[in-house]
């Protein structure tokens, strides 16, 4: 049975991150069902051609009285449809303090409308600053009050239990893990993989990979890892891929001038290149500060492409990480254990074979986009066998 779903989110391509290009997935999955979606992105957005059957409207301002104004307009004509918040408190409008967005959805849920929040990110961490404590408590009361809110709630990483058990235990108890897919599909492009390692390895035995965004909290780790790497290995070289590579790797080469020729970054690049250039590495390594979680797209994308990945296990990483041992972690923070796990998956070719079918399996298992478009489509998500798996 088709539905119409209003998908409300922050951002969309090209003006966006993950969560931006994962509302398209979705929403583009659900029109492939035949049900019927719109999608509600603020003002300020680049014009984006909206893919067939898609109804992309742009909101007066960022999720103020205007939009409120609108959105209400718009859900009135369908009171039948389903609302779906893609939910990241720091841009809702309001610099991360819209409490009165949050309280307008909690009034529609009241009329008894369908209304269903994906928990991206909870809310601050508590800090110093007094702007970002009044933000912090503001986004605790955000959280409470969409928990309320919600028939039904969704989390990106299952992590997500323990930040916000504590305000409603009961939405929690039924909110059901969803993570977020590859945004990179898997090419077959035999060919342009050979080229690509040809071009991207040089004169070195193996090339190890890293995909993302190189931000202030995981550029310092990349800097020392491949700086161990490249000084203790000279039939190693590294291909960074992602947007902003080629900024790094730029800027790598300024301080540590020898590695040039063994230290590559194309730069942005399309989502066929980005896995082509996935393929063609021997591993990728993906360190995480807070560790791997079901959230990162970065990591994901390397499981979709049946990579070996190795990453890091922290304060955020979930159970199935271990259950699947789809990855090879070390403790967040270990750039010295994360380089010598690396060195003997390079010098153990069976390892890493076995350790790139496990990737796919477990991709396929328990990340891919259809668990998601199942657990949205069912009438009682929380009893589907992904949300079991994951909890």
């Amino acid at each position: 049975m088709s539905t119409r779903w209003h998908i409300v989110t922050p951002e969309l391509p090209p003006d966006c991150g993950g969560v931006g290009d994962y509302t398209v997935q979705v929403a583009d999955a659900l029109d492939r069902t035949g049900d019927g979606v719109s999608v509600y992105v603020p003002a300020g957005q680049t014009p984006r051609r909206a893919p067939d059957g898609l109804e992309v409207v742009t909101l007066p301002d960022r999720f103020g009285a205007r939009s409120i104004q609108h959105l209400s307009a718009h859900l009135d004509a369908d009171r039948h449809g389903r609302v779906l918040v893609q939910y990241v408190p720091a841009v809702f409008g309001r610099r991360g303090t819209n409490v009165p967005f949050c309280r307008w959805l909690l009034s529609r849920r009241h009329t008894g409308r369908d209304v269903r929040v994906m928990f991206h990110e909870p809310y601050l961490s508590l800090g110093w600053r007094p702007d970002h404590l009044v933000a912090a408590f503001a986004q605790r009361a955000m959280a409470a009050i969409l928990l309320d809110a919600a028939t039904h709630v969704y989390l990106s990483t299952d992590t997500w239990r323990r930040y916000l058990g504590h305000f409603r235990p009961n939405a929690i108890q039924h909110a059901v893990t969803l993570p977020i897919p590859s945004a990179i599909p898997r090419v077959d492009a035999a060919q342009a993989i050979k080229v690509m390692r040809t071009t991207s390895i040089g004169r070195a035995a193996h090339l190890v990979g890293h995909f993302g965004s190189y931000g202030r909290h995981i550029a310092p780790a990349l800097r020392r890892i491949f700086n161990d790497l490249l000084s203790s290995d000279g039939g190693v070289a590294v291909l960074c891929a992602g947007a902003g590579s080629d900024r790094f790797v730029n800027a790598f080469l300024a301080t540590h001038p020898r590695f040039r020729g063994r230290l590559v970054g194309p730069g942005r690049a399309s989502a066929h290149d980005i896995s082509v250039q996935l393929q063609a590495c021997d591993l990728l390594v993906q360190p995480y500060p807070d560790g791997v979680t079901t959230r990162r797209t970065s990591v994901m994308a390397g499981l979709s492409n049946g990579s070996a990945v190795v990453t890091t296990d922290g304060k955020l990483t979930e159970d199935v990480w271990r259950a699947a041992d789809c990855v090879a972690m070390t403790s967040a923070g270990d750039c010295a254990g994360l380089v010598r796990q690396t060195r003997e998956l390079l010098a153990d070719a069976p390892a890493r074979a076995a350790l790139q079918v496990r990737a796919a399996a477990a991709y396929d298992a328990h990340f891919a986009l259809r668990h998601t478009i199942e657990a949205l489509r069912a009438d009682c998500p929380q009893l589907t066998t992904h949300a079991v798996a994951m909890s």
